[in-house]
């Protein structure tokens, strides 16, 4: 997915997890940051950085709260 930038986005369509929040994707691997998340074409898609700090752009249903452990 293209890299999506929040800022271009109108408040309605863009939330900020501030503070972030540790998330699994749909692989299910532990440890990405959650930090944004912008609506585009009628679907939430969440910005995720890896612990190397990149960032991805992940669907909102392939997304969930990390467990505490």
């Amino acid at each position: 997915m293209r890299d999506l930038d929040p800022s271009q986005y109108t408040e309605q369509d863009r939330r900020e997890a501030d503070p972030p929040i540790e998330v699994d994707s749909a692989t299910w691997v532990a440890g990405d940051t959650l930090d944004w998340w912008v609506k585009e074409r009628l679907e939430w898609f969440g910005r995720v950085r890896g612990k190397d700090r990149r960032q991805r752009w992940i669907k909102a249903a392939d997304l969930r709260p990390a467990k505490s452990e």
